[in-house]
């Protein structure tokens, strides 16, 4: 992946590989219209804002318009008005329609008013984040049969989109591979996924945004899972835990600053109007021909922002590199006209992707916390198409997906799986401790 063809101070963007933004007004997330696109971009449907049915012309844009379209094809087809009201209360007077199906969360697009582009920003982060995944045949979920005609109305709106999302490579390939597969076998339980896809999407973009924060300035080599520590909301917090301390939410917090310095770098090397690739691996494409073209863009950088550290000319492409990260952290020193900006990205990094796992503990300090929803789900799915895991694997798979745990957490961990009951022992030795998945 060669260098951008002309390398020229610009505004600084962090949009293709993370969806905060620098302007607070357009951080605004709404989760729900989030989970809406992302099932689009998932099934790879369009809805249709009109379809023909019997020679008449329906306008569907928004939800009152689909229950019009309900209403006036399940009359016809089941016992008349009476039946209609009982239909509208069950399933439209509180939103239930769109739990019928996964594909039918994707009605929520209808209400363009509860979407925005900061809600396609992060829905892109996701799909990166899951790679090039499309359920394309999604499996068929257990219907009555009033809720099988109300799917059958919906598959006159859907549109198989020719269009593939525009996705770049991913900044922790290792870790997307695995979410992909975690996410294909969610899909695969229809019910639990319809239950769990707006925690899902936000543990899981969590995760990523944790383990890119702490990889982000390892750029020389490709990215590998960190320890991140958490404990359960039910355990006491102590500052003598020190693997929480070190490698925890402290830790967390400390690297976020290093994104938008690191990946608006990224972004200004490569041609952001085709996929581009993460730094660490455009660096080791990059040759001793590209020295004169980075030097040159590290002198008008500095010129450009006006910054006064001292620069000297780069001999190799490490250093090159070197000299342009510190370059696009000064800009943002504090004091700076880009020091808004950058507090504007911080805040709604946090915001957004880590404070629904972060947790103050008073005098403790704060940490990072799963609650017991968020703990099952990750143990189901961690698990997987197997019925159970011994608990040292089990703790293994968490740590693949960037969740540690210490020898306290463990121990509460067990206490709590059982009290939920899906524990089976096989001895009293601790190695024959198993979990069962509860789906």
């Amino acid at each position: 992946m060669p260098l951008v063809k002309q390398l020229i101070p610009k505004n600084n963007s962090a949009a293709s590989y993370f969806p905060a933004s620098t302007n607070n007004a357009n951080n605004t997330y709404e989760w729900e219209a989030v989970v809406g696109f992302f099932i689009k971009s998932l099934h790879n449907i369009e809805l249709l804002k009109k379809v023909e049915v019997e020679g008449s012309t329906y306008e569907v844009k928004t939800l009152q318009n689909f229950k019009e379209l309900c209403k006036q094809q399940l009359i016809q087809r089941l016992d008349g008005e009476p039946i209609w009201h009982i239909i509208e209360k069950v399933y439209f007077d509180n939103e239930q329609v769109l739990n019928i199906s996964p594909e039918m969360q994707s009605l929520r697009m209808l209400n363009t008013q509860v979407s925005n582009a900061a809600d396609e920003r992060l829905t892109l982060f996701l799909s990166n984040a899951f790679g090039q995944l499309q359920i394309l045949e999604p499996p068929s979920p257990q219907l009555n049969f009033l809720e099988r005609e109300i799917k059958e109305v919906f598959s006159l709106l859907i549109d198989k989109s020719e269009k593939k999302l525009k996705l770049n490579k991913p900044y922790l390939p290792e870790l997307s591979m695995l979410f992909q597969k975690d996410l294909e076998f969610l899909v695969g339980y229809p019910e639990h996924f319809l239950q769990n896809i707006k925690p899902f999407l936000k543990l899981y973009g969590f995760l990523y945004t944790a383990q890119l924060a702490l990889n982000v300035r390892g750029w020389s080599r490709q990215p590998e899972v960190k320890p991140c520590y958490f404990i359960l909301d039910s355990e006491k917090a102590s500052k003598e835990r020190t693997k929480l301390q070190l490698h925890g939410h402290k830790q967390v917090i400390e690297s976020s600053y290093a994104l938008f310095p690191h990946l608006a770098l990224n972004e200004s090397l490569q041609d952001a109007k085709s996929s581009i690739v993460p730094l660490w691996e455009l660096v080791g494409e990059l040759t001793s021909n590209d020295i004169d073209a980075l030097n040159n863009y590290a002198a008008d950088f500095h010129e450009d922002r006006k910054l006064t550290s001292e620069l000297l000319p780069a001999e190799n492409i490490e250093q090159a590199i070197t000299s342009l990260i510190k370059l696009f952290e000064e800009q943002f020193n504090k004091g700076t006209t880009r020091e808004g900006a950058f507090n504007n990205f911080v805040k709604a990094t946090r915001e957004t992707l880590i404070k629904p796992f972060e947790q103050s503990r008073g005098r403790a300090g704060s940490y990072l916390v799963l609650n017991q929803d968020y703990l099952l789900l990750l143990t189901n799915i961690s698990i997987g198409s197997r019925e159970k895991l011994r608990l040292h694997e089990l703790l293994v798979e968490f740590q693949n997906r960037g969740v540690f745990f210490d020898k306290s957490s463990e121990e509460c961990l067990i206490d709590l799986f059982e009290r939920m009951g899906n524990v089976e022992r096989m001895s009293d030795s601790g190695d024959a401790v198993y979990v069962k998945k509860t789906i």
